[in-house]
């Protein structure tokens, strides 16, 4: 059939079509983990899952030394040189696996702050913190050795660890909230995507057979230019989203986070068919571009093919909002259809943003980086400080979607100028 030789001869269409069977599977394993949960701890719980969610996401950043995006530019970027691309990976994996083990075993010896921090009102003793301390290594590790992968271009390796890693943590996570309810739904966080491992080391194995527990600092200080900008955002940015979740319950209450917490992991089942394929296919080929003209042509592809996409789903999400809440959650969490338009608004406005905001790493513009992403988070906290105490959650999607909104043309003018220069 014509459609399938045009996929065939077209490696943007090839990557996607083998992406979309990831994603439909993490979609679909997704949407009963997150059926479970909303079943089983209500939207209360949801909002204690969102704030260590938003923790551990900062965990990871400051584990991986924000440098993941810089391993997938260098490895890519050394393919034609074996020896320095193996003394890369030799460098990358001793130093992030001793900071691996090390943020481990500071997290379980902080256990005893976390719980007021973060979990205000749960009730669970410490121990669940040194549990995810056990389960942080295997997940941090997962992480860097998928980013290896992705720089070796391995892209249906890629595909397989993040299908049957969403089907090993379905299980995990359903087994989890089955026996342990809140606590099970909080350790599953980590232990979800920490079963990966395995599966990244086995894609791996012909490199990690010739692993060396080596360093050249060399590669660590190009890669630093890359954890400022990563920890600056990953970092800064869930602190920032925790603060917020704090200021909603101030005023509104945990239902209205755990209504907000509903609305990001909808986000979440669709934003992984933009990112992954960001990562598998975009983020590579701007690493590799050395043009103007061939920077045009990835944002062409990704701005004509990619985008047109993603806006008939989130318009196709708007008209099924009803029915499709209450199949994903329960009819506890109708109350969202509401105010659905303005998250999947400030969706669209965050999906145009993501791939100029991933051409910083992947052209190492590290300054441009840092005001830009700096002065979102800033802007996105005074809107809502502004608009959460009148308007609740609806205000808090106001400040979301025209933060991304401005930002959008922020990035658009400032690579309007580079390209002017």
């Amino acid at each position: 059939m014509k459609w399938r030789q045009y996929i065939k001869e077209h490696e943007l269409w090839r990557i996607t079509s083998l992406n979309s069977l990831s994603v439909l599977v993490r979609m679909g394993t997704g949407l009963i983990s997150a059926k479970v949960v909303a079943l089983c701890i209500g939207p209360t719980g949801m909002a204690w899952v969102g704030n260590l969610r938003n923790f551990i996401t900062a965990v990871e950043n400051i584990a991986t030394l924000g440098m993941t995006n810089g391993i997938v530019k260098y490895t890519t970027e050394y393919r034609n040189d074996p020896n320095k691309q193996a003394a890369f990976i030799n460098t990358v994996l001793t130093v992030l696996t001793a900071v691996a083990l090390l943020t481990s075993l500071g997290i379980g010896s902080l256990a005893v702050l976390w719980n007021p921090m973060l979990l205000e009102g749960f009730t669970a003793d410490t121990s669940l913190w040194w549990w995810i301390a056990a389960a942080l290594p295997w997940y941090l590790v997962a992480i860097v050795l998928v980013a290896i992968l992705n720089g070796l271009e391995a892209f249906r390796e890629v595909v397989k660890i993040q299908t049957f890693g969403a089907i090993l943590g379905l299980g995990a996570t359903v087994g989890l909230v089955y026996f342990y309810a809140t606590w099970g739904a909080l350790l599953a966080v980590v232990v979800a995507p920490a079963v990966s491992f395995g599966l990244s080391a086995w894609a791996l194995r012909n490199t990690l057979h010739r692993f060396q527990l080596r360093v050249q600092w060399s590669f660590i200080r190009d890669l630093s230019h890359y954890s400022l900008m990563a920890l600056a955002s990953s970092v800064v940015g869930p602190w920032v989203l925790i603060l917020i979740r704090k200021k909603l319950i101030a005023f509104h209450g945990l239902e209205q986070a755990g209504y907000w917490e509903a609305l990001n992991r909808l986000s979440g089942f669709y934003f992984v068919f933009v990112t992954t394929l960001i990562g598998l296919y975009f983020l590579p080929k701007l690493v590799q571009s050395e043009s103007r003209a061939a920077d045009r042509e990835v944002f062409r592809a990704y701005y004509g093919k990619i985008i047109p996409l993603f806006g008939l789903g989130l318009l196709l999400i708007y008209l099924l909002r009803n029915p499709l809440i209450t199949f994903l959650y329960t009819d506890e969490f109708q109350p969202i259809t509401s105010v659905l338009i303005w998250q999947l608004l400030g969706d669209f406005c965050k999906a145009l943003a993501l791939l100029l905001g991933y051409r910083f790493f992947a052209k190492r513009q590290t300054v441009q980086f840092l005001i830009t992403e700096m002065g979102s988070l800033a802007l996105l906290y005074f809107l809502c400080s502004l608009w959460i105490p009148s308007y609740g959650l609806l205000g808090l999607l106001y400040a979301y979607t025209l933060n991304y909104a401005v930002y959008f043309l922020l990035l658009v003018l400032l690579y309007r100028f580079r390209q002017s220069q």
